[in-house]
C-alpha cells in the first residue's frame, strides 16, 4: 500500500466511475490509508457530487427505520408524520404487545379451568392491558419522542387521543381475537370491552392532574380490588352483566365529556 500510488489517469478514471469493481475496490482500500492519493483525487471529484453523496449517507444514517406498526399505519393511509408519532409509542411496539399476548394467553387458559374464578380471570385482566398501555404512552420516561411531540404541529390533547385510541384498538383487538379463539363465541368473551373503555377514559381524565403511570396503576389496582371484593364468597359475573355495562358506559361518557371540557389543561 505504501509503495504504490495512483497516477492522474487512474484518478480521472476512478472519479468518472470507469474502473471495474475489482480495481475500484483496490483503489478505495488504498485511499483509506494514503493522504497523497486522496489529495490527488479530491480536485477531480465535483463538489456537488460529494455533497449529494454525503447527504444521501446522512439521510440513511439519521432516518430511523420504521417499525412494523408504523409501516402498517402508512399502508392504510395514515400520514407519515402521524404514523411516526404513533409508531414511536412504546406500548405499540412488539415487546409490549408480546408481553400482553403472554399475559392474555395465561388468563385465557386459566379461565378455561373449572376453578373458583373461571372466566373472571380473563374478564378481569383484559380491561387492564389497555390502561397499562395508555399509562406508559405519555411523559418523558415512557415516550422516546416526547420532545418531538411537543414541537410537532399537534396539540397535546390531540396527540394523547390518537395514541390512546391506537393503544386501545390494538389491545382490544388482541384480547378479543384471543378470547374468541380460546374461549368460544359466547357474549361474555366480549363483556370486558366497556369496562376497558371506562377504565382507559378514566385514566386519561386523571392524567390531566397526575402522572399517567400513577393514574393507570391506581385505576388498575382499584379495579382489581373491586373485582376481588365482589367475588369473595362465590364467583359471579354480575359486574359484567347488564347493570354493570350501563355503569361502565356512563363512566365512559362522563370521562369523555370531562376530557373535552378540560382539553386545554393537557397542553
Amino acid at each position: 500500500m505504501s509503495t504504490w500510488h495512483m497516477d492522474d489517469g487512474l484518478a480521472v478514471r476512478y472519479a468518472d466511475g470507469e474502473l471495474n469493481p475489482t480495481l475500484a475496490a483496490s483503489v478505495e482500500a488504498h485511499l483509506l490509508a494514503c493522504d497523497q492519493c486522496r489529495g490527488l483525487l479530491a480536485p477531480r471529484v465535483p463538489r456537488s457530487r460529494l455533497d449529494r453523496v454525503w447527504a444521501e449517507v446522512a439521510d440513511a444514517v439519521d432516518t430511523p427505520v420504521p417499525g412494523p406498526f408504523e409501516r402498517l399505519l402508512r399502508a392504510i393511509g395514515v400520514h407519515d408524520h402521524t404514523a411516526r408519532l404513533l409508531g414511536a409509542t412504546y406500548s405499540l411496539r412488539l415487546p409490549w404487545i408480546a408481553a400482553g399476548t403472554v399475559a392474555l394467553l395465561f388468563a385465557a387458559l386459566a379461565s378455561g379451568e373449572t376453578t373458583r374464578w373461571g372466566l373472571l380471570v380473563y374478564l378481569t385482566l383484559a380491561p387492564i392491558l389497555p390502561v397499562a398501555g395508555v399509562a406508559v404512552a405519555f411523559g418523558r420516561d415512557g415516550d422516546p419522542t416526547h420532545e418531538i411531540g411537543l414541537a410537532a404541529p399537534y396539540s397535546m390533547f390531540r396527540l394523547m387521543l390518537m395514541r390512546a385510541a391506537a393503544v386501545l384498538t390494538s389491545s382490544s383487538a388482541l384480547a378479543l381475537v384471543m378470547g374468541l379463539a380460546l374461549l368460544g363465541d359466547d357474549w361474555t368473551v366480549a363483556a370486558w370491552l366497556l369496562p376497558s373503555l371506562a377504565l382507559t377514559s378514566l385514566t386519561l381524565v386523571l392524567s390531566r392532574r397526575f402522572d399517567p403511570r400513577h393514574c393507570g396503576a391506581a385505576v388498575a389496582v382499584t379495579w382489581l380490588v373491586v373485582v376481588v371484593a365482589t367475588n369473595l364468597r362465590e364467583p359471579s359475573l354480575a359486574m359484567f352483566g347488564g347493570a354493570g355495562q350501563v355503569g361502565y358506559l356512563a363512566i365512559t361518557f362522563i370521562s369523555v365529556v370531562l376530557l373535552i371540557v378540560h382539553r386545554r389543561e393537557f397542553s
